[in-house]
């Protein structure tokens, strides 16, 4: 594509009052991306007289589910009101500033109508990177031929915005001072009216600052054969190598993404809206196709790895990294040689979760350090297999075109890099001099440089600023190989788990009987007693959740804790009403007295809890038949029945079910239903047999080498769970319960 020798010759003298674009054309606009911006232009310009024809001089409804894949719906919506030419008009806007690149001319607005549709140009532009080299050659764009990807630069787009020459709309007829008729005449300038001077009532009126088309031009004849009631047919070069249909320009330019995303509603993931523009110049569909081949290749790998190994340690020839190539085990750093089956499986799920993303069309942005490490694989294969495409035989065994139809457009893979990878740090690994930074996370070195921990055993942390994935099902195949793979294979670093799959006891059938809410209520004032700070609403909102937990573990009417402890002194909150507890949060046990706090472990908090439980019981016990209690009592209720004898033995029998070790079962529990895993589910991915899995979950002690299997599908550290085993909660998995907003003093009246 070629310039003209004065490619802004379109601005008058007017201009140079205005804030004009700065530098040459070919800086501004280069080639390529003039190119793209042509193809846009005459892609929605096609669409636009489409709808024009199609909506006529009906009002447009913008939230009616057909207009998502129209190009009215980029119209502002002060336009939805307008008739059939002014849409005609628009469209003749889209396509006279395409004509413009196409004769070499800077694409300048010479009316409010094409400021508009230069802007939907560029923003539609980098979408015309999914068509294929041969659609944008018949388009007329100028395809980069550049042998080498690494002197290819995609196209930048912020210096183009130039051109949509800022108050341009302020220079038309209507906006400017009438003559004036003496020399000490200054006439002002008429009010702008009501929405502007950019509104739909001024979209045609010439800009000054340009000199303006002529006005009995027309449409181009098969944009008005198609006005009249003919087929919208496109002109070439829309026609080669095949018809730009309707169709496959809205595929193309993605209306219905650009359209929920200017209404801010745009896909769901936050990363595709921050990535998709830039993605779109860089990550083509062919060089995405490319890059999901490779990663097949290397899942590929990865299953024979997989089951030649199992759990066993990889062995490294002459303890180096070994050709890439061969295998994917090899392929890792050294310090992941010892890391177990279900770990190798969640690698090779990692590399599988970056095919997903390239296959459906989005961004493959790594949400771990494990899959950020995928991402290098799969670009180096790819770029080793794109060396291998000039065979024809071996690119058609892959659907891939052959070399020579691969443009540099396509093969950036640095680039895709530094788009998609958050950091390289992972790379440390493989550096002879940084290794020892990577294998330490707690080094001066790491904690200086923010690398986080980059051990293996830490990999399948989600990022603080991803979400996180849905964990992947095991394909039926898979789970068919594995269970009929070699036990002592995959459990080598577990002997025990070969020769015996043990079923833990069920002892849901055969314990007390739990009443309804005891467990639940349980868990809610031990997670209160961890909190970091004993406020009042903390305070507060244990004082109520103890009460509770005394009524639901007496679960008799024999035994309520708001007549067994006096009434006088307790403590009042604004929103809660009477607490069972005094003014100091204290409450009487047997043997002592309470006092509610928090800021203790999860072990410590259950320990604490199952004591002051235990010996409240004790206190209701030994004091629920005190005839100076009946002071307190309601004479209008009867007196309370009779304590059951049996009932001392059923506290204990509900006390020894709370007092258990749960803090590695809560994480399970909590974490599993956080990312939807079944018990199954997590113990296919773990590896593991499903009752041990279901046992661990009734509170049956896990052991550290079977529970840190779990720790990639639940995209934790391994660190976690193992603390967990130590009776510390990680509260980012694990939440605290939260305290209602209240604080001590006279209760509200409840009228």
């Amino acid at each position: 594509m070629a310039y003209q020798q004065d490619p802004f010759s379109a601005y008058t003298e007017h201009a140079e009052f205005y804030d004009l674009p700065d530098s040459d054309l070919e800086r501004i606009l280069p080639p390529f991306a003039a190119g793209l911006a042509m193809a846009a232009g005459r892609a929605l310009a096609v669409l636009a007289y489409r709808d024009a024809a199609a909506y006529g001089d009906r009002p447009f409804d913008r939230h009616s589910p057909e207009a998502a894949d129209t190009v009215l719906a980029l119209l502002p919506p002060a336009c939805d009101d307008q008739d059939r030419a002014f849409r005609a008009g628009a469209a003749r806007a889209l396509w006279d500033l395409a004509d413009d690149i196409a004769d070499g001319r800077a694409p300048l607005p010479r009316c409010s109508a094409e400021q508009w549709a230069l802007e939907a140009m560029l923003h539609t532009a980098p979408a015309m990177s999914a068509a294929t080299d041969e659609e944008l050659r018949a388009l007329g764009v100028a395809v980069p031929d550049e042998p080498n990807e690494k002197s290819y630069r995609p196209p930048y787009w912020e210096e183009a915005w130039q051109l949509a020459v800022e108050g341009a709309e302020f220079s038309i007829p209507e906006a400017r001072a009438p003559l004036g008729t003496g020399e000490d005449d200054d006439p002002e300038p008429p009010a702008e009216p009501e929405g502007g001077w950019d509104g739909p009532a001024y979209w045609f009126s010439p800009f000054d600052i340009t000199t303006p088309r002529p006005r009995d031009r027309g449409h181009p004849t098969w944009a008005q054969l198609h006005l009249d009631g003919g087929p919208l047919t496109a002109p070439a070069p829309l026609t080669a190598p095949a018809p730009l249909t309707a169709e496959r320009a809205a595929d193309l330019l993605r209306l219905r993404e650009a359209i929920t995303a200017g209404e801010g509603t745009g896909p769901d993931d936050p990363r595709e809206r921050y990535f998709r523009r830039e993605r779109d110049d860089v990550l083509t569909p062919l060089a995405a196709r490319i890059l999901a081949t490779a990663a097949d290749h290397l899942a590929d790998q990865g299953w024979h790895d997989l089951f030649e190994h199992g759990d066993r340690v990889f062995e490294r020839e002459d303890d180096e990294y070994g050709d890439l190539d061969d295998t994917f085990l090899g392929s890792l750093p050294p310090l992941c040689d010892g890391q177990g089956a279900a770990w190798r499986l969640a690698m090779i799920h990692a590399v599988k979760n970056l095919a997903d993303d390239l296959r459906a069309g989005r961004s493959p942005n790594p949400s771990c350090t494990a899959e950020e490490l995928a991402l290098h694989l799969i670009v180096h294969k790819a770029a080793d297999l794109t060396d291998f495409l000039d065979d024809e035989h071996y690119a058609a065994d892959l659907g891939l075109p052959t070399f020579d139809r691969i443009s540099v457009r396509h093969r950036t893979f640095d680039r895709y890099l530094d788009l998609f990878l958050q950091d390289w740090d992972v790379l440390m690994h493989y550096d002879e001099d940084l290794r020892h930074v990577a294998e330490d996370p707690d080094s001066p070195v790491s904690q200086h440089l923010g690398t986080g921990d980059l051990r293996p055993r830490a990999w399948f942390e989600t990022f603080g600023n991803v979400p996180a994935r849905t964990p992947r099902d095991i394909e039926p195949w898979l789970a068919e190989r594995i269970a009929a793979a070699d036990p002592e294979l995959f459990f080598a670093s577990t002997p025990a788990l070969a020769a015996e799959h043990p079923a833990a006891p069920d002892t849901t059938s055969t314990g007390p009987d739990i009443p309804d809410g005891l467990l639940e209520e349980f868990e809610t004032f031990v997670g209160l007693a961890q909190h970091r700070f004993f406020d009042q609403p903390c305070a507060i909102a244990m004082g109520q959740s103890l009460e509770r937990l005394l009524t639901r573990l007496f679960s008799t009417p024999a035994l309520v804790p708001g007549r067994l402890w006096p009434l006088n002194p307790r403590a009042t909150a604004v929103k809660a009403g009477y607490l069972l507890v005094d003014h100091d949060f204290q409450l009487q046990g047997l043997t002592k007295t309470w006092r509610l706090a928090a800021d203790r472990t999860d072990k410590q908090a259950r320990t604490w809890a199952t004591g002051l439980l235990a010996d409240c019981a004790n206190y209701a016990l030994a004091n629920h038949s005190r005839t100076d209690f009946d002071l307190f009592r309601d004479p209008d209720q009867p007196p309370p029945p009779p304590l059951d004898p049996g009932l001392p033995a059923v506290l204990q029998a509900r006390l020894a079910v709370l007092d258990r070790d749960l803090t590695a079962a809560g994480h399970l529990r909590h974490r599993a239903e956080h990312l939807g895993l079944t018990p199954a589910r997590l113990a296919q991915a773990a590896l593991l047999p499903e009752p041990l899995i279901t046992g661990w979950l009734r509170g049956e002690p896990p052991s550290p080498s079977l529970l840190i299997r779990c720790a990639p599908v639940l995209q934790v550290s391994e660190d976690v769970l193992l603390e967990a085993l130590a009776g510390k909660r990680d509260t980012g998995y694990w939440p605290l319960p939260a305290a209602a907003d209240d604080r001590i003093g006279r209760p509200e009246s409840r009228g």
